[in-house]
């Protein structure tokens, strides 16, 4: 058994002590009333019979247990059925940082890494597929969607200056990246894509590894840029340190280790394309059939039992007036 919303069940917590103190309010209460008068004028205002009350009592409390039960969502393992994945949920983590426009890629990075993923976008089908660029921030330029059109245009323009606050925020691109996954269809393979020169990087490699981990996301990096690096150009100059110098970007071939060890990522090897690997990846996880356990709801009972006890709650009278 499990429970759909367990977090309810916490509701106890809440409810039980206000209910302790609400039968033990109205008992001082009643002693404080009858207190007023004599033994023989109690026994002419009302008979009260103590065991009613605490049957009342006993049953008001059973009530709100198996209602709060039943808002938890008790569930019951059923038959177990064999699936295969007919798409993907893809999320792609672009670098538009200024390093990307380094020439070392006969042209900039950025072309080279936009061209091969509109390649991959033009080969899919039944897939869905986000975008979150990130440089010094990072957002999510377009959620899952397989409206290939609307993607083939929004990745046409990626490029560097997109986002003006320069850096590496890539930490907080894999965590959208991972969130729109998660909050995408429950049943899909999920592969997280991140094209970049791994230049300043700043993942936080544990958390990282524990959110996939626990998400059941696919991780796939694709370098783009060389160790041998080139120059940044913007516009018709090249960017310069404080010396004058030209800065060299290259390829940070230590971050791309670091993920394949820490984080079980598989790297798009040159030349190979984006759309091959997505092909691949779709073709090895077709073949693993998934055994999803189907799970009947059973609030149905504890919510009977509740009406059921309010209604004698409801019904039962615990005394009356005597006759005289």
């Amino acid at each position: 058994m499990r429970w759909h919303n367990i977090d309810y069940l916490f509701a106890l917590i809440i409810w039980l002590p206000i209910l302790l103190y609400v039968i033990g309010a109205a008992l001082h209460k009643r002693h404080r009333f009858l207190k007023q008068f004599s033994s023989s004028q109690q026994d002419a205002i009302v008979v009260v019979s103590p065991r009613l009350l605490w049957t009342k009592r006993m049953l008001l409390f059973t009530a709100l247990l198996f209602f709060t039960i039943a808002i938890a969502r008790p569930q019951i393992g059923g038959d177990e059925i064999q699936t295969s994945a007919e798409g993907i949920d893809v999320a792609v983590v672009f670098d538009v940082s200024l390093s990307m426009l380094a020439e070392d890629e006969q042209g900039p990075r950025y072309i080279k890494g936009r061209n091969m993923l509109i390649d991959a976008i033009s080969s899919l089908k039944g897939d869905r597929v986000a975008l979150i660029p990130f440089a010094g921030s990072a957002f999510m330029q377009l959620p899952l969607t397989a409206d290939y059109h609307t993607l083939t245009v929004i990745a046409s323009q990626l490029e560097p200056g997109m986002i003006q606050k320069q850096g590496s925020s890539i930490n907080d691109a894999v965590n959208l990246a991972v969130d729109t996954l998660t909050h995408g269809n429950q049943n899909s393979d999920r592969l997280l894509v991140i094209i970049s020169d791994g230049e300043d990087p700043q993942l936080s490699m544990d958390q990282i590894k524990e959110r996939l981990k626990n998400e059941k996301i696919h991780l796939a990096i694709m370098p783009i840029g060389t160790t041998e690096g080139a120059p940044i150009r913007v516009n018709n100059s090249y960017v310069k340190d404080s010396s004058g110098n030209n800065v060299i970007s290259k390829l940070n071939t230590q971050f791309f280790r670091n993920c394949i060890s820490h984080l079980g990522a598989e790297e798009i090897k040159r030349g190979e394309t984006l759309a091959s690997f997505i092909s691949s990846f779709k073709n090895r996880t077709k073949e693993d059939n998934k055994r999803i356990v189907i799970y009947k709801e059973r609030y149905q009972i504890p919510l009977f039992v509740g009406l059921l006890s309010f209604i004698l709650f409801a019904i039962i009278s615990t005394g009356k007036r005597r006759k005289k």
